[in-house]
């Protein structure tokens, strides 16, 4: 089969299932964007957020303003559309224009509050399904033990945060003032950040670094802005401290989880639909007791992974849906 693949994050979500459907014999070809080229050329049209890509596709199939080329469809069938909905599509309204969702003819979301905020406010009949999104177990290996010999492994007070971009809901400065308590509390903790900066301003970036020199924790935290190799990174840590309030899902907590790294979750909406109510927190001091306690507690997480989030059952449940 011919897919074609859009989205507007450069594969970041959907790499995997690129990889696998070229795996199986598929012929895929994959653009930042919407193509009207695709369009003519695909048997079916993966579409990775709820996004303008839609619309623009939507357009090319119905004819509209501004669309450079519209296929022929007498002599050029259309085909099989599918989009999944991730996470801000959803709340900022994508979803609820009723002629885009009856032209699709196949649409995923990927947790069940995402699910149920669509319902909501659209009919989509029989032609939505929830399918979780898989980490892929290869590439995150479990956990080396520490072994001072060896020179691997961690000490028990190293802690991790996996944020992206660092704008306010992703609530990095809570989860600076929770590592303060710790650190104040025992000051051979160590922060691990795998983030940036939002662009557009540097108060963001100043506010940070007031914090760190304001509360004498700057020697304790370390800003890693690019990693190649996550599952190397994951290395570094004992603890991931998730203290995001928006979230669909987090790659960051299942990827930890899938090493066997404990993680402590703000109780972010959807939540406790996702992961163990034992690793959700709602207070700050909840959370430190939860990490310290915790900083005892060696793993036991990757079978939740497997259980729940693999790659496997992701792809399985996806080919079927949409009859590959």
């Amino acid at each position: 089969m011919k897919i074609a693949v859009g989205d507007n994050n450069d594969r970041k979500f959907i790499q995997d299932l690129i990889d696998h459907w070229e795996h199986k014999g598929h012929e895929v070809r994959y653009e930042l964007g919407a193509s009207e080229y695709l369009a003519q050329w695909a048997d079916l049209y993966y579409v990775d957020q709820f996004d303008s890509n839609i619309h623009y596709l939507y357009k090319i199939y119905n004819g509209a303003e501004g669309v450079s080329r519209t296929p022929d469809w007498d002599n050029n069938k259309k085909p099989i559309i599918v989009c999944r909905a991730l996470d801000w599509d959803v709340w900022v309204g994508q979803t609820r224009d009723q002629k885009l969702i009856d032209w699709i003819d196949k649409v995923i979301c990927i947790a069940p509050h995402i699910e149920q905020e669509m319902r909501k406010h659209a009919e989509f009949s029989s032609k939505l399904k929830m399918i979780r999104p898989g980490v892929n177990l290869d590439k995150f290996t479990l956990k080396k033990p520490f072994d001072s010999a060896q020179g691997h492994g961690t000490d028990g007070f190293q802690l991790g945060m996996v944020l992206g971009d660092m704008w306010w809901p992703k609530n990095h400065m809570a989860g600076l003032d929770i590592f303060t308590t710790l650190y104040r509390q025992d000051n051979k903790w160590r922060l691990h950040i795998r983030g940036q900066h939002e662009g557009g301003t540097e108060y963001w970036k100043v506010m940070y670094e007031h914090f760190l020199e304001s509360r004498n924790i700057k020697e304790a935290v370390t800003l890693y802005p690019q990693v190649d190799d996550m599952n190397a990174w994951y290395e570094n840590i004992d603890i991931l401290l998730h203290p995001s309030m928006k979230e669909a899902f987090c790659y960051a907590v299942a990827e930890a989880m899938a090493k066997n790294i404990d993680v402590v979750i703000n109780d972010f909406y959807g939540s406790r639909f996702i992961w163990a109510n034992t690793d959700i927190y709602r207070t700050h001091e909840e959370a430190i007791k939860k990490i310290l306690e915790k900083k005892y507690h060696k793993g036991g997480n990757r079978g939740f992974i497997e259980h729940n989030f693999s790659l496997e059952r992701q792809l399985k449940e996806t080919d079927e849906w949409l009859g590959l």
